[in-house]
């Protein structure tokens, strides 16, 4: 298994308490953040399936803290499965703040995002 620092991402061993490159205390990080705290940080993980099954939960919870951070996904990601991931759930959560993001996803190049951001009815 490997482990990761939840402030760069960094790969750290599985006992440090301090990352290495960052010096973030990660167990201190992991004690003080709630549930959607470490979805929304998850958002950054380098392995690809990992930001986007937290995308669909915080999508599933309709998290609007989550919103600038699925906004920034989606308009940095160079994945198309990761941008079709920040974009459904930013139309599940429907939040006036992602508007022209989803706008901007409705014209992308991509027809897995473009129907993502038709929202929740194009899912089925």
């Amino acid at each position: 298994m490997t482990f990761y620092c939840a402030n760069c991402w960094a790969e750290v061993m599985a006992t440090a308490q301090i990352c290495p490159r960052c010096g973030d205390d990660i167990l201190a990080r992991q004690a003080r953040a709630d549930f959607v705290e470490k979805l929304i940080s998850a958002l950054r993980h380098p392995e690809p399936t990992t930001p986007i099954r937290a995308a669909w939960i915080l999508g599933q919870r309709r998290e609007r803290r989550a919103v600038p951070a699925l906004i920034q996904l989606a308009r940095e990601s160079a994945d198309p499965f990761i941008i079709e991931a920040a974009v459904a759930a930013l139309a599940r959560i429907n939040d006036p703040c992602a508007e022209e993001t989803l706008r901007w996803s409705a014209t992308h190049p991509t027809l897995r995002v473009r129907r993502a951001a038709s929202g929740p009815a194009a899912e089925q």
